[in-house]
């Protein structure tokens, strides 16, 4: 079975500077697979987390975490917040865009606001290809952000912001970005 998905589009050279990360994710286009990338994060056991259900999509979080609708294709969700730590904050977006479109789009803008991109990865969510990328905006906040394509119809961008100093939080928010799920469009299917 073929999924629409993300391949890169040109060979880049080794990566080693934030920059050459930058470029390289640029050049990554969504276009028909008929492989999905293998997805090598570990699932959540769903006895620790709620669902957040609309009728665009659903998605996992931990139980402790208060989700907040905003508009009929948004979500915040959010951990209580721990001592004087700033609470684990995730924006999911289900946008009626191109991805080809709002990929470029959203890394110009992260490139203006001075982000450091660290490393990115290509992985598979809702059984379709995805792009998720790992940077740093404000000194001790790290941020991971997971874009799924649909085929030219809608983008998911589901972003989270923690503390970079807490090494168990990106295990729980790549989990809460690969139980994705939408409702809203049919799955890509082999062209």
């Amino acid at each position: 079975m073929g999924a629409f998905g993300i391949v890169l589009a040109a060979s880049s050279p080794a990566l080693s500077t934030a920059p050459s990360y930058l470029q390289a994710a640029r050049d990554i286009r969504f276009k028909p697979t008929h492989t999905p990338p293998e997805s090598k994060q570990e699932q959540a056991t769903t006895d620790d987390f709620d669902s957040y259900k609309s009728e665009q999509f659903t998605v996992l979080y931990p139980k402790t975490w208060q989700a907040t609708p905003e508009g009929s294709n948004s979500v915040a969700i959010s951990s209580p917040t721990v001592g004087a730590s700033e609470p684990i904050r995730t924006e999911i977006k289900l946008l009626r865009e191109d991805p080809n479109t709002v990929v470029p789009q959203t890394l110009d803008q992260l490139s203006a606001e001075g982000a450091s991109i660290q490393r990115y990865s290509l992985v598979s969510v809702d059984n379709q290809s995805g792009f998720r990328i790992w940077y740093n905006a404000e000194t001790d906040q790290q941020s991971l952000m997971t874009f799924v394509g649909y085929g030219d119809q809608q983008t998911a961008i589901l972003t989270s912001h923690y503390n970079a100093n807490d090494p168990n939080t990106e295990a729980i928010v790549t989990a809460l970005h690969n139980s994705f799920t939408n409702h809203s469009v049919a799955q890509a299917i082999t062209p």
